[in-house]
């Protein structure tokens, strides 16, 4: 494993300093300090504490740690089954980072947290950025398998016991995640712990329509689905993520993509629910039906909600704009303390 991979590390139980011990297998990481190991497997090193290493091998009881397991299975299997990189992901990047640019990245430490299959680390990496990806679950090895370049480091690790030093990024992002774990602001909290003095945040989080009757139908009845779609088996719920997508795509993408080419009906068209994936392949929806179906924790937050958590963090220049949920950025003080 390089230095500059090594030196970047710490461990996520005493914060000691990591070594790597040669000659068994890929190699083991152990902590200076408290001589705890850490696996390397496939490249990846596995910076788990003990409790959250059990309750991923289904040894755990019934806290939040397997629930936090739970979640990271369902998107290990959901990557495993949708591990494409597509030329559409770059704008889809950059939508979420609004209104920062390319440039924006060039020669920043970013902190991809919850990077899934790693399209957005790879977007980031192209852009100039030295990135660290970091996963829960199984996903990591997608993540790999999609970032075989040395400007993206992806590391198994929680998000609530990260195995890096405070203050040490220019940029953390975190799309999509927050939001299905057991304590969303907790985690976000922890997460701003790593961020550098001046340094700023994204996060993205889905949202609860205000003023949308039709979209709050529609998420009435996803929530319904999902007490059923949540107790069943990673293969079941894929399968019928198809169907589900059909039915978006009929019900909504399909009269979107008409009404707009009808003179005054392209403001109604605008107010469609799901009408995003005009702009994908069929194959995304059916992704993203899965995301919704399979995860076992899902929150949703008002705009005035995601601006709390913000604020509370401390963070200045706050930000919460929509893209099909919330985006929500700030920039940690110039003055501020890791440990305040």
């Amino acid at each position: 494993m390089p230095p500059e991979f090594l030196s970047g590390l710490l461990c996520p139980a005493c914060r000691g300093n990591i070594s790597q011990e040669r000659g068994c297998g890929e190699g083991r990481l152990r902590c200076e300090g408290c001589a705890v190991v850490f696996p390397v497997v496939g490249g990846i090193p596995r910076m788990l504490v003990s409790s959250m290493r059990e309750a991923l091998a289904g040894r755990g009881g019934a806290g939040a740690d397997d629930r936090k397991a739970a979640t990271a299975e369902s998107f290990g299997y959901e990557w495993s089954r949708f591990p494409e990189m597509r030329d559409e992901w770059e704008s889809n990047f950059l939508e979420y980072m609004r209104p920062r640019g390319p440039e924006f990245f060039r020669g920043k430490r970013v902190l991809d947290a919850g990077c899934g299959s790693g399209r957005h680390s790879f977007y980031a990496a192209r852009f100039g950025a030295d990135v660290w990806a970091v996963d829960l679950g199984p996903a990591v090895k997608v993540a790999r398998r999609n970032n075989p370049s040395d400007s993206v480091r992806v590391v198994q690790a929680d998000l609530y016991n990260l195995p890096f030093a405070p203050e040490s990024f220019d940029f953390i992002y975190s799309n999509g995640v927050l939001h299905h774990l057991p304590d969303p602001e907790g985690a976000f909290r922890n997460l701003v712990r790593y961020l550098k003095p001046g340094g700023e945040i994204q996060i993205f989080l889905y949202w609860q329509p205000e003023g949308r009757p039709l979209k709050r139908a529609v998420l009435a009845g996803v929530s319904l689905f999902r007490r059923l779609t949540t107790r069943l088996p990673h293969g079941a719920t894929y399968a019928l993520s198809y169907p589900a997508a059909w039915l978006a795509f009929a019900g909504f993408v399909w009269p979107y993509k008409v009404m707009g080419r009808i003179p005054g009906l392209a403001a109604l068209a605008e107010r469609m629910p799901m009408k995003q994936y005009a702009r994908y392949p069929f194959r995304v929806c059916v992704n993203d039906q899965f995301d919704r179906f399979s995860a076992p924790i899902e929150n949703r937050y008002t705009r005035a909600e995601v601006e709390a958590w913000l604020r509370r963090a401390g963070l200045e220049s706050v930000s919460v704009r929509p893209n099909y949920g919330w985006n929500g950025s700030g920039r940690k003080p110039a003055f501020a303390s890791a440990e305040a």
